[in-house]
C-alpha cells in the first residue's frame, strides 16, 4: 500500500476529470453548445501526447549513446502510449469539430 500511493492518486485525479468535465459549469457559447466539455479531454490528451513523445526522443538519444537495452523500451513504452493519447485527442478533437450546420465564418 506505501508505494502504491501514486495509482491511488492517478484513479481519484481521473475520476474528478471524468466527473467534473460532466458536472461542472461551462461557458455558454452558441456555436459550441455543451461540446465545449470537450476542453477538459481533448487539450489535456495532446499535451500528454507531446510529453509522452519528447520522452521517448530523450530516451532514443540515450540509447543510442549507451546501448543499454532498457533505454529502447522505455522509448518504445512512452512512444505507444504517446500514439494512444494522439488517437484519443484526434478522436475527441473530431467530437468537437463544428458540424456542417454551422456557418464557416462564425
Amino acid at each position: 500500500m506505501r508505494k502504491s500511493w501514486w495509482k491511488i492518486l492517478c484513479v481519484a485525479l481521473l475520476a474528478y476529470a471524468v466527473i467534473g468535465g460532466i458536472l461542472l459549469p461551462v461557458p455558454e457559447i452558441p456555436q459550441l453548445q455543451e461540446t465545449i466539455r470537450n476542453l477538459y479531454y481533448h487539450v489535456c490528451m495532446w499535451f500528454a501526447m507531446m510529453i509522452l513523445f519528447t520522452t521517448s526522443v530523450v530516451y532514443s538519444i540515450r540509447y543510442v549513446r549507451t546501448l543499454d537495452i532498457s533505454y529502447d523500451l522505455r522509448a518504445r513504452s512512452f512512444a505507444a502510449v504517446g500514439l494512444v493519447m494522439g488517437l484519443l485527442g484526434y478522436g475527441t478533437g473530431a467530437i468537437w469539430a463544428p458540424g456542417p450546420s454551422l456557418p464557416l465564418g462564425w
